[in-house]
Formats: C-alpha cells, sequence, structure tokens
C-alpha cells in the first residue's frame, strides 16, 4: 500500500458511514477551514457531493478517510479518480 503525504492532497474528507445518511467533514489543506454536511444514503446523493468536491477543486486530489473497507460506501466511491481512499 503507498504511504501517502498530507501534501499530496488539496482536501481531507472524513466521512462516518450509516444507513440513511453519511455525515461529512471537509478540511482544506492550508486553512483553518472545515465544512460539515450530511448526504443522504442514496447513490443519487453520493454522487452530487463527490461531483461538487470535482468542481470546487478542480484537477486536485482529494482524501477520503473512511472506516470501512468494503461495502456500498467503498464500492460507490471507488469510481472516482479525484478521490483516494484512504482506510484505517
Amino acid at each position: 500500500m503507498k504511504e501517502f503525504d498530507i501534501n499530496d492532497f488539496t482536501v481531507l474528507v472524513g466521512i462516518d458511514w450509516a444507513d440513511k445518511k453519511h455525515d461529512v467533514c471537509e478540511h482544506v489543506i492550508g486553512t483553518s477551514k472545515y465544512h460539515y454536511s450530511v448526504i443522504l444514503s442514496k447513490p443519487e446523493s453520493l454522487h452530487e457531493w463527490v461531483m461538487s468536491l470535482k468542481k470546487r477543486y478542480p484537477g486536485r486530489t482529494i482524501a477520503v478517510a473512511c472506516e470501512l473497507t468494503k461495502g456500498p460506501l467503498i464500492y460507490a466511491l471507488s469510481k472516482y479518480d479525484h478521490l483516494v481512499l484512504l482506510f484505517n
């Protein structure tokens, strides 16, 4: 598994997975800014959120910390090339 440096990323994202919703915290590297949001656990909602990240940070790599290593959320997020999934 490749080791990453925090400077490899523009944004660090933490997701707390749940069956009805996902709580999300986004942190832009080099700032003191945090953005909190809630995403419904529907594929369309997750896709809209992922694409909003791509639009807000074009051409940038985004780290997503996940508490799970497999499952529907991981499968859904793994198809986006601007996200790097990091597991505990």
